[in-house]
């Protein structure tokens, strides 16, 4: 069974942002889209006809899904049913879907799913081509980071995008030397995957700024990363990494919380 694509939506530009990255990856990874809204208050029939006119405007398979008077983090991951789907949602909105910021709705999903969530945050465009691009993966070197991997090679074979492993830190000495690990053993993952793969450590102490940047000259389609790693990458935690990369790139992020 192919991956749902699920795509909450709140009735803001901002949250519909995210319709053209889901459209792109529903094509790419072969599963159909499901538009996903809660509301109080809200007629069911007034979110019906707001996520049919959605719908319309999509090209291949869609279903829509309305959980009104439900916190908006609990529907988006209740409505995940298998390990295979994804949610792809915008990081902010205007009144988010059950009256909360759809940035802090992002947070308590990834908070309460295991599930690959791809977000879009306020400076991406989800009018980028995606496939055939460049995938920016990141590596601490510890094994939390690594979990992204498998994630990150079925995006990559699916969109045949060409891979770039990055690692942040300083010129030398044993941090470097086991990042270039990390990177080389990641670099071969992707390789043994079918993908073209290569690495690049960025000098640098600002981790956030270093990946961004270089999104932006490669340009890359995507960025992958783990929630929650060492702090090998900069000397900071992943997972708040993770969330300004989201919050100030310039392309979608596919992000995973570790399962351990």
């Amino acid at each position: 069974m192919n991956a749902a694509v699920i795509v909450p939506l709140d009735g803001s530009d901002l949250s519909e942002s995210a319709l053209p990255v889901a459209e792109q990856l529903s094509s790419g990874l072969g599963g159909p889209i499901t538009l996903l809204t809660s509301g109080w208050g809200s007629t069911v029939g007034d979110l019906e006809s707001y996520l049919s006119a959605n719908a319309a405007m999509l090209d291949g398979p869609c279903t829509t899904l309305i959980v009104p008077d439900t916190f908006p983090a609990t529907a988006i991951a209740n409505s995940v049913t298998t390990p295979q789907d994804i949610v792809v949602m915008a990081t902010h909105g205007r009144s988010g879907i059950g009256r909360a910021l759809l940035g802090s709705v992002a947070e308590d999903v990834l908070r309460n799913t295991t599930n690959t969530v791809v977000l879009i945050g306020p400076k991406a465009t989800g009018m980028t081509p995606i496939g055939g691009g460049t995938l920016i993966v990141t590596t601490d070197g510890s094994p939390r980071s690594a979990m992204i991997l498998p994630t990150a090679a079925r995006f990559a074979k699916a969109l045949q995008l060409q891979v770039v492993v990055v690692t942040v830190g300083g010129p030398g000495g044993d941090e470097a030397d086991e990042l270039e690990r990390a990177a080389a053993a990641a670099v071969g993952f992707f390789l043994s995957e079918g993908s073209d793969a290569s690495h690049q450590h960025l000098i640098g102490t600002d981790v956030v700024a270093s990946i961004t940047a270089l999104a932006e000259q490669l340009p890359a389609a995507l960025i992958a990363m783990s929630t929650h790693g060492r702090g090998g990458i900069g000397r900071t935690t992943l997972g708040s990494t993770t969330m300004k990369v989201v919050h100030t790139g310039g392309c979608p992020v596919i992000v995973e919380r570790s399962k351990s």
